[in-house]
């Protein structure tokens, strides 16, 4: 898909999944097998950052979104619910967005 993207084009990276190795893997595999992309800020972005273990940086997981039943918080100090957030009944979504340099 990458080769097929023009320069410019935009790339959304998605999954229904919460596990590390179908989503921050693949998106640090993406990264260094194609330095022709780089990961861009999503709007709205309503989700959780990405988890750590990946080797992506802190501001490369803040560009992720991630939704799992249990991140239906608001990731703030008071901890308030956000019941538009996330679907309690979801098995979770992820989602990655890569622009073509």
């Amino acid at each position: 898909a990458v080769r097929l993207l023009k320069r410019g084009g935009v790339l959304v990276y998605s999954t229904c999944t919460v596990t590390l190795a179908e989503n921050e893997e693949q998106v640090a595999w993406a990264l260094s097998t194609f330095p022709c992309l780089t990961l861009e800020p999503q709007e709205p972005h309503i989700g959780a950052e990405g988890m750590l273990g990946a080797g992506l940086s802190l501001e490369q997981l803040r560009l992720l979104q991630r939704f799992r039943p249990e991140l239906s918080w608001d990731q703030t100090e008071t901890k308030v619910p956000l019941i538009s957030r996330v679907d309690g009944d979801t098995i979770g979504f992820f989602i990655a967005k890569f622009l073509k340099n």
